[in-house]
């Protein structure tokens, strides 16, 4: 089978840390973006990140009891073993692996989305395709991990690749195969690849209560959700997720200063840009507020760049602001709420443009095996130039996670998307989706 053809690879290259891996559109002319989120505007057209300072919307299906942290600061120690490694385990060949503090992982993210419009529910993103079967994420995850409770310095690696998926189309970065988005005649391929995350970690014990190091490409660090399909509460994403910032690329350092606070400070090559003449110097930072024993907690995140569209490359630089906070109501029950203003000057012929959005979600745990959330979102567009149609949008949604075993999930979701000002969804104000998704974890 393929995995083990990966495994191979894997292996061949020995202890070596060998990275491969948001989203620049490389689109232009048009006011509106396919969304990778800082590319060109569109036209209406994912265990948890050890060292990235989301959220973990409560409950979410990752690591359950988890979730009203904020994501560590400092790195954690190796996550659950999946059927590939278990698989392994006893082998010459996982012997060599653990040896190594080696991991080869992955899964296959299916969905199907019933809808109201026919062909598609774009501005609504990811699982944008009306009434069809899809394989949105089939992602290869391979690291190596840091030793958090070492008196020296670690060194790691992680390296995550959509192979292939429909989400490589919001997530694929400027400057890094973004040729795909319009190899179709002009348009996205409707399957493609994306090194999503690949970066080198290195982690100091000695400074701090533990500082890590992280140079390459990451997911960013604001808001409550992410491209790690595993990690959200609910299937679909929220447009103040789909429409600001998805990955960085640059070196970024997590300081843990006491077991409550934890800093981040990066400089970047842009928002969701690579190496191309579209990239240019920007800071990213965040403080977390997270006690141990405490039933609340609070991320802070910015991102302060030049804040100017970029007209020759058709590029957009965002400056954004984001506060994050969550609360554990009881042992089942927890509140998380997303706020986030993001803005930007020199957009052709409307000049200042921004928009913002505040999302809430009520999580319940009914088991350790199921889990529901409520989700109601409010994102203004204000001049349109994100989603490519302004105006404000209200999005509820409601969503299960069943965990029929622990590589194998079931994730119905009801949802409902209304514009106050604007007809999005193919000449119509308003879009009703039911979505099925299934995830098979290897």
């Amino acid at each position: 089978m393929w995995p083990a053809l990966v495994l191979g690879g894997a292996l061949a290259l020995g202890p070596t840390p060998a990275p491969t891996s948001p989203a620049q559109s490389s689109v232009s002319g048009s006011p509106v973006v396919s969304r990778p989120a800082n590319s060109a505007p569109i036209a209406s057209p994912s265990e948890p990140e050890p060292q990235t300072l989301t959220i973990e919307v409560p409950l979410a299906p990752a690591p359950p009891p988890a979730t009203t942290q904020i994501k560590p600061a400092a790195p954690t120690a190796a996550p659950d073993r999946w059927p590939l490694m278990n698989a392994l385990q006893g082998t010459w060949y996982g012997a060599e692996l653990d040896d190594q503090r080696l991991a080869v992982s992955g899964w296959a993210s299916m969905t199907f989305t019933g809808s109201t419009d026919r062909h598609d529910q774009l501005p609504m993103g990811f699982n944008y395709l009306a009434n069809q079967f899809t394989l949105q994420q089939n992602l290869v995850r391979v690291e190596r991990f840091v030793d958090p409770n070492a008196t020296t310095p670690t060194w790691g690696f992680r390296s995550d690749t959509i192979l292939p998926g429909v989400d490589y189309r919001f997530t694929i970065a400027r400057g890094l195969f973004d040729h795909q988005l319009v190899a179709d005649n002009g348009a996205p391929n409707l399957y493609g690849i994306d090194p999503v995350q690949f970066y080198g970690e290195l982690y100091v014990p000695e400074v701090g209560r533990g500082l890590d190091i992280k140079l390459g490409r990451f997911f960013a660090l604001f808001g409550a959700e992410s491209i790690d399909t595993t990690q959200n509460a609910v299937y679909s994403r929220a447009y103040n997720f789909l429409y600001n910032p998805y990955t960085h690329t640059g070196l970024l350092t997590t300081l843990k200063l006491t077991d409550a606070w934890t800093v981040q400070n990066g400089i970047v090559t842009g928002s969701d840009v690579f190496i191309d003449p579209a990239a240019n110097p920007t800071y990213i930072g965040s403080a977390k507020w997270a006690p141990p024993t405490g039933r609340d907690s609070v991320l802070v995140s910015v991102i302060l760049g030049k804040g100017r569209y970029d007209a020759a490359r058709s590029f957009s630089n965002p400056e954004l602001f984001d506060l994050v906070y969550a609360h554990k109501v009881s042992d089942r029950l927890t509140y998380t709420v997303d706020a986030t203003y993001s803005f930007q000057t020199g957009f052709p012929n409307v000049g200042f443009v921004n928009n913002w959005g505040v999302v809430q979600y009520l999580t319940y745990q009914f088991s350790s095996k199921l889990f529901a959330t409520s989700r109601l979102e409010f994102f203004d567009d204000v001049q349109g130039q994100r989603t490519g149609f302004k105006g404000l949008y209200t999005v509820l949604t409601t969503g299960v996670t069943y965990k029929v075993a622990p590589y194998f999930w079931l994730r119905p979701e009801l949802r409902y998307d209304t514009n106050a000002e604007s007809r999005p969804f193919e000449g119509k104000p308003d879009l009703f989706t039911a979505t099925l998704n299934v995830l098979l974890r290897w």
